[in-house]
C-alpha cells in the first residue's frame, strides 16, 4: 500500500531473485495485458529467465518467472496446472482490481485457491482500506501479512485545470486546495463559462492545450479519455502540430517497419495502422482495446523511448503502466462503467494521475 513511485516494484524483484536463488518459480500477476507486456519487458533486462502467458500471447511459458493475468492463473488453479507445485511466490500487482464489480471476485478466487506453501506479495498505490483487507488475507490463508505503506508521495503531484487557454492551480503539492485558482477558472470566459464543465475543449482549445505543455516543457503527456473513438477523434484534432525532429522521425520509420515485418501484406495495408503510423511520425499516439495487440505495444514501447510527446489513451493504460509522463490530463471527469455515465471515484482518479512523475 505505497505512493506511485515509492518503489513497489523493488518489493517484487526481491521476491524473484530469491526465488530463483532456492531453484523455484515465481508468478506475478497483472490486471491488464499492457502492464503484463512492460514487466515482462522490464524483468527480461534483469532476470533472463522470463516468461510471459495472456489472452494475446504465450513466450516461455516453462520459465521460473512466469508473468500472467489474473484470470489465466485463476484457469491454472482450476485444472491443477503441475507448474503450481513448483511455486514459491505469487506476486499481485495493482490488487485493488479486488474492489472491481465485475473482475474482483477472480483475486478473492485465487487468492482462496493458492496452496499453503505459496507465499504472497499484494502491491497497490490506490488500495483504500489496506489493514482490513490484509486482515481477510490472514485469516483465509491463516499466515501473518505484514502491511508496508508509504505517508507521503516522492513526486509531488498539482492539479490544475485548462480552462479557455489559461492553466489555473486548483491543488499545490501539499495536497491544499486553492479556491482563488478554481474561481479564476470558472470566471475565466466570463458569465458563459460558469459551469463546471470544462473538459468539452473544441479543436482549437486542445491544439492550445498541446502548445502549452509543449512551452513549459511537459511533455510527454498522457491525455486519458474514457471512448475508443474519441481518442481516435483527438488525434485527428492535434495532428496538425508537428512534435519530432527529423532525426526522431527516421528512428520512429525504421521502428514501426520493423514491428510490421512480422505482419502479412494484407495485414500491412490495414488503414488502422496505416492511421496510426502516421499520427506517431509526428510524436501522437493512440492506445486502447481496440487497437491490433502489436500495435498497442508499438506505441508502448514508442512512448517509454520518448519518441511518442503526446498519447490519448483508455482507462486501461493507467494500471501501473511505468511510463515517462511528465503531465497527466483528463478529457472529461465523468465515465460510462458500463451501466451509467458517473463521475470518476477518488480512487479512479487517484490511479490515473499517477501516471505523472514516472521514471523518464
Amino acid at each position: 500500500a505505497a505512493h506511485t513511485s515509492a518503489g513497489k516494484t523493488v518489493v517484487a524483484e526481491y521476491a524473484i531473485a530469491v526465488a530463483r536463488r532456492h531453484m523455484t518459480r515465481v508468478i506475478y500477476t497483472s490486471p491488464i495485458k499492457a502492464l503484463s507486456n512492460q514487466k515482462y519487458r522490464d524483468f527480461k533486462n534483469s532476470f533472463e529467465d522470463v516468461g510471459l502467458i495472456t489472452g494475446d500471447v504465450q513466450v516461455n511459458p516453462e520459465a521460473s518467472c512466469l508473468i500472467v493475468t489474473t484470470e489465466i492463473l485463476r484457469s491454472m488453479l482450476y485444472r491443477g496446472a503441475d507448474l503450481i507445485r513448483d511455486v514459491e511466490w505469487v506476486i499481485f500487482d495493482e490488487v485493488h482490481y479486488i474492489n472491481d464489480p465485475e473482475r474482483g471476485v477472480v483475486w478473492e478466487e485465487v487468492i482462496i485457491m493458492l496452496p499453503e506453501h505459496v507465499n504472497i506479495i499484494l502491491l497497490s498505490a490506490t488500495i483504500p482500506n489496506a489493514m482490513e483487507f490484509a486482515d481477510w488475507v490472514g485469516r483465509t490463508k491463516k499466515k501473518m501479512v505484514y502491511v508496508i505503506s508509504t505517508s507521503h508521495r516522492p513526486t509531488p503531484l498539482e492539479h490544475y485545470v485548462f480552462a479557455n487557454g489559461g492553466m489555473h492551480k486548483i491543488v499545490d503539492a501539499q495536497r491544499r486546495f486553492l479556491s482563488e485558482g478554481y474561481r479564476a477558472a470558472i470566471h475565466s470566459g466570463g458569465e458563459k463559462s460558469k459551469t463546471k464543465n470544462f473538459g468539452h475543449q473544441n479543436k482549437s482549445g486542445w491544439v492550445k492545450l498541446v502548445d502549452h505543455l509543449k512551452k513549459n516543457t511537459l511533455l510527454p503527456v498522457v491525455i486519458f479519455v474514457f471512448s475508443k473513438k474519441k481518442c481516435e477523434e483527438l488525434a485527428k484534432f492535434i495532428s496538425t502540430a508537428d512534435l519530432t525532429t527529423k532525426d526522431e522521425k527516421n528512428q520512429i520509420r525504421v521502428f514501426t517497419q520493423q514491428a510490421f515485418g512480422r505482419l502479412s501484406e494484407p495485414d500491412r495495408a490495414l488503414p488502422q495502422l496505416k492511421i496510426i503510423t502516421a499520427h506517431l511520425m509526428k510524436g501522437i499516439g493512440v492506445h486502447h482495446g481496440g487497437l491490433l495487440p502489436i500495435v498497442k505495444e508499438m506505441v508502448e514501447l514508442l512512448f517509454s523511448k520518448g519518441l511518442c510527446r503526446v498519447l490519448f489513451a483508455t482507462e486501461t493504460f493507467a494500471m501501473g503502466v511505468n511510463m515517462p509522463a511528465k503531465a497527466v490530463v483528463f478529457h472529461s471527469i465523468n465515465k460510462h462503467d458500463g451501466e451509467s455515465l458517473r463521475e470518476l471515484r477518488a480512487g479512479e482518479y487517484t490511479q490515473m494521475s499517477g501516471r505523472e512523475g514516472r521514471s523518464g
